[in-house]
């Protein structure tokens, strides 16, 4: 197993510096960032090879063997987030893009994910309007881990109805509602899973039906089984001392 680093979950993101591994084809909702550190990256596509210092690929876009000659930075971006906003306006008409001098400059030279995080959004993130109705949603949908009817019952606080509400995420996250929560329930997952949790344990706790719900979702969105994530998550991480 190549990978050799370090794994932290921050606020509507999560993030990786170290040596990378390939996974299988796989989608997921985040608007992920590959920057090379010493080198460039090469990721894989349906339609292709993309290859830079750094490469944004956006949500929907099925994609594997990310590979770099030395260590890399991932950045995985909720499509919510001000900063994956900001990413996802720089994809282009594939779903792709080659990073930016000035997006590479902000990860290659800080000290940490964090610092990097912060450079970004002083470079990307401008005011640009979300609607407040699914801003509170989204907001309530994070709390609400209980599972069946919580969308049902975010939209009825919201006073908007499931069809508006469902238009309205799409529209303004570019990913479907469904699509949002699974990634977060995968969050959910993968921190119990860092915490020691068993396979069974860490799918209740993401709220998922069981452990093959919880492994298909893990194998369609990330590319690996949740047994290698929760080798990955031991290894690498640090940051689930003090869950949100």
């Amino acid at each position: 197993m190549k990978w050799n680093g370090k794994v932290t979950f921050g606020k509507d993101w999560l993030g990786y510096v170290g040596l990378n591994d390939e996974s299988s084809p796989h989608v997921h909702v985040a608007i992920q960032l590959c920057v090379g550190l010493q080198y460039g990256v090469r990721v894989a596509l349906d339609d292709g090879i993309l290859e830079g210092d750094g490469v944004i690929i956006g949500p929907g876009v099925r994609h594997h063997a990310l590979v770099s000659t030395g260590r890399m930075a991932l950045l995985f971006l909720y499509p919510d987030a001000p900063l994956g906003r900001a990413l996802h306006r720089q994809l282009g008409s594939r779903g792709t893009a080659v990073a930016s001098q000035a997006i590479t400059h902000c990860i290659r030279h800080a000290a940490t994910l964090e610092q990097a995080v912060v450079a970004l959004q002083q470079c990307l993130v401008s005011a640009q309007a979300f609607d407040p109705r699914l801003s509170n949603i989204l907001d309530l949908l994070r709390a609400d881990c209980s599972g069946v009817g919580a969308v049902s019952r975010a939209a009825s606080t919201a006073g908007i109805s499931r069809p508006r509400l469902r238009h309205v995420a799409h529209s303004q996250m570019g990913v479907p509602l469904s699509q949002w929560i699974i990634w977060r329930k995968l969050e959910r997952s993968c921190r119990a899973l860092a915490l020691e949790a068993s396979l069974s344990d860490a799918a209740m706790q993401g709220g998922f039906a069981d452990q093959a719900h919880l492994t298909r979702m893990m194998r369609r969105m990330i590319g690996l089984s949740p047994g290698r994530v929760a080798l990955i998550l031991r290894k690498t991480s640090d940051s689930f001392n003090n869950p949100r």
